[in-house]
């Protein structure tokens, strides 16, 4: 009887320590854009946004447009632009 009792209390113990473990936060992605927290320079990124290595979305024609919202990924470097990425003329 006193193995039973005993083997009752170590599984209460030891339920109660699992339960104040703290997460491995080591691999955390809360945008879930494929880059771990840790090493995410832009947090927020939108989703389904293409990301390069530092998580922060793709604007491949730097226009300041992001390549998810940008209607015309094809703006010449130096123009001005509006909220869609199109030239302003």
């Amino acid at each position: 009887m006193s193995k039973i009792y005993f083997s009752l209390i170590l599984v209460f113990i030891v339920t109660i320590f699992v339960g104040c473990v703290a997460p491995n936060t080591a691999n955390i992605d809360t945008d879930k854009d494929g880059v771990i927290d840790a090493r995410d320079a832009c947090p927020s990124t939108p989703a389904l946004a293409l990301v390069n290595k530092y998580g922060c979305a793709l604007d491949s024609d730097m226009d300041g447009v992001i390549d998810l919202y940008d209607k015309c990924p094809n703006t010449p470097f130096s123009d001005l632009v509006n909220k869609d990425g199109c030239s302003v003329k």
